[in-house]
């Protein structure tokens, strides 16, 4: 046999990169294994050759098998052969490994068992008594003959039926369907974008371009008696194409295309179904194109261009990072194109918040618009870039003051993330929005009140009077059922007493009964805030000694230690021995020193 360069595969049952060598010697040969992103089509090695089964059996060979050219179609990996079972569950011999020994041709043994299953896949015993290999029947074959003849294409290549998907795993990708529910399981298995071969019948007008958006054309649009499917052709003109399933004979993943971008002439029709294909398959688009619609003094062009755009970055955001500025310059050519501008930054700004930081004063300008969805897609920016840069964005917290109101919408909860996010750094910069944040508390949305006492705890850690008019509303929400919502509410009334506790200690009633909370961080805080009443106001305190004392056994650190401070500050002399004990046998040094600050100052 003729000698040919090493062809590199994957196991086609766990992934693994394989080398086959077409010598006489086994000579290592370095592989490497194609990483491919999350929502990319399989790696192809190159393009799949699709073909009908040859017509004869082939040329006989002297052991009996079908003579083809190596590699030997979907290999699998010596350790995925060494666990290979009979169809009965009886183990086999493993496949030689003899030093020396040149691949066996794709031909079939005379005798052992065929087929053999690995992990519950129906594989092959492919070359000779001697010397074989496994490889993976793709489409169910009943024999050995059947399986070389229906895994090679009319010049005996063979076919490649198995790619590499995201996970490494391998991936059937080509399949010859038997109807319409086949074919469409097929395509759903790969991500939206993923482009496919339709190969037809000889009768049938064949599809040339890779298409995408396979779907079955619904009964009521179809004049055929049999099932067929449409699909959007990858070209800078896509057309709508429909084919009877009895027409399909393969359908295949192919290598992704790149579809160029009308010039800017182009009629809003043509754009019109340019956007069509970048909706259903964003990573096929040349986005480099894109940029000089972006800039066309058409308006609709342009619009149609940044809508186009978002569906790009929406898959690929790296492939805006060179448009950011001409994103920025759409914000005021009307509503549709500041909409789509926004969202691309928006894609951008999740992958990159720091390069579209020096951008987002226009953003700004926006948050504040009367389109609902305007202001959604200025808000998520923002936060993106708050998340990695707050300073960036504190000029927009006037805006997000105006936009705060108790009905919750996608804008006026990502405007109070952000301010959340601002409140901790910058917390003199969010005090002013306190009133807006007080007036959240009132609304029935829970997740809504969480994140507005989130905000306001980190103002009145800085700035406890802040939210002194709040407290009877705060109050109210520690028998919230949410107990994120009961914690935060308990620590900003802690805050408060800090700085203020006869305005708190009033209170101590409804306090007391977070004390034995489900929740360890609301018992925390809740021990926390008697401890700071308990500075100017003890009595308020001292009736709660035995739920304080309870306490001092609590599996959480922080419990134990505010619950010392707590007993040591209204003397209660009734938590001496317990003081003591926590003083000499506490897992924790922190509880012990409190302790023993305690019971000196009860002492």
């Amino acid at each position: 046999m003729a000698s040919q360069s090493p062809h590199h595969h994957h196991c086609c049952c766990c992934g693994t990169p394989v080398s086959w060598a077409a010598t006489g010697t086994d000579a290592a040969e370095p592989t490497t294994q194609q990483s491919v992103g999350s929502g990319s089509p399989p790696a192809l090695g190159g393009p799949p050759t699709i073909g009908s089964d040859p017509a004869g059996e082939g040329a006989p060979e002297p052991d009996g098998g079908i003579q083809l050219p190596p590699p030997i179609p979907n290999p699998v990996c010596l350790d995925c052969a060494t666990t290979a079972t009979t169809t009965t569950g009886d183990p086999i011999d493993p496949p030689p490994t003899s030093s020396g020994a040149s691949v066996p041709p794709a031909t079939i043994p005379d005798s052992g068992p065929n087929p053999v299953v690995v992990d519950g896949v129906t594989c092959w015993r492919v070359g000779t008594d001697d010397r074989w290999q496994l490889a993976r029947d793709a489409v169910g074959c009943d024999s050995a003959r059947e399986f070389l003849r229906r895994h090679t294409d009319a010049d005996g290549t063979p076919l490649r039926w198995f790619g590499i998907d995201h996970r490494g795993s391998p991936q059937q990708m080509r399949i010859d369907p038997d109807g319409v529910v086949d074919l469409l399981s097929f395509c759903e298995t790969f991500g939206s974008g993923t482009a496919f071969e339709i190969e037809t019948a000889r009768p049938a007008s064949p599809i040339e371009p890779p298409v995408v958006d396979v779907q079955r054309v619904t009964a009521s649009r179809s004049t055929h008696d049999t099932p067929q499917v449409s699909a959007l052709t990858a070209e800078p003109a896509p057309r709508r194409v429909v084919v009877s399933i009895d027409a399909v004979e393969t359908i295949a993943v192919t290598p992704q295309p790149t579809v160029a971008t009308p010039d800017p002439g182009a009629t809003t029709q043509q754009l019109d179904r340019y956007g069509q294909l970048a909706a259903v398959a964003p990573g096929v688009i040349n986005p480099s194109g894109l940029e000089t619609l972006l800039r066309t003094p058409d308006p609709q062009a342009r619009a149609t261009a940044v809508e186009i755009f978002e569906s790009v970055l929406a898959a690929t955001a790296t492939s805006g990072l060179t448009a950011i500025s001409s994103l920025v310059d759409c914000l005021d050519a009307g509503r549709v194109s500041t909409l789509y501008a926004l969202r691309s930054l928006a894609h951008i700004a999740e992958l990159y918040p720091d390069i579209v930081a020096d951008e987002v004063d226009p953003v700004i300008d926006t948050v504040t618009a009367d389109s609902r969805l305007v202001a959604a897609a200025a808000t998520r920016l923002l936060l993106y870039v708050a998340e990695h840069n707050p300073g960036a964005v504190l000029d927009a917290v006037p805006a997000f003051g105006s936009l705060l109101a108790p009905t919750p919408t996608r804008a006026r909860r990502q405007a109070l993330a952000t301010v959340g996010l601002l409140a901790k750094p910058h917390p003199g910069a969010v005090r002013p929005l306190v009133p807006q944040l007080c007036s959240l508390l009132d609304t029935d949305d829970t997740a809504f009140r969480i994140s507005s006492t989130a905000a306001l705890g980190r103002v009145t850690a800085a700035y406890p009077a802040a939210a002194t008019p709040a407290v009877p509303t705060l109050v109210a929400q520690l028998d919230a059922d949410h107990p994120e919502l009961r914690a935060n509410a308990v620590g900003v009334l802690g805050d408060i007493a800090r700085e203020y506790p006869t305005d708190i200690a009033p209170y101590t009633d409804e306090l007391a009964a977070r004390l034995t909370d489900d929740d360890p961080t609301v018992r925390s805080n809740t021990a926390g805030a008697f401890a700071r009443i308990a500075s100017v106001k003890p009595r308020h305190v001292e009736p709660f000694t035995d739920a304080l004392i309870e306490l001092l056994d609590d599996e959480w650190t922080r419990s134990r230690v505010h619950a010392c401070w707590a007993l040591g500050r209204c003397d209660a002399t009734a938590a001496a021995d317990a003081l003591a004990e926590c003083h000499h046998t506490d897992p924790e040094e922190s509880v012990r020193q409190r302790a023993a600050w305690a019971l000196e100052r009860i002492e």
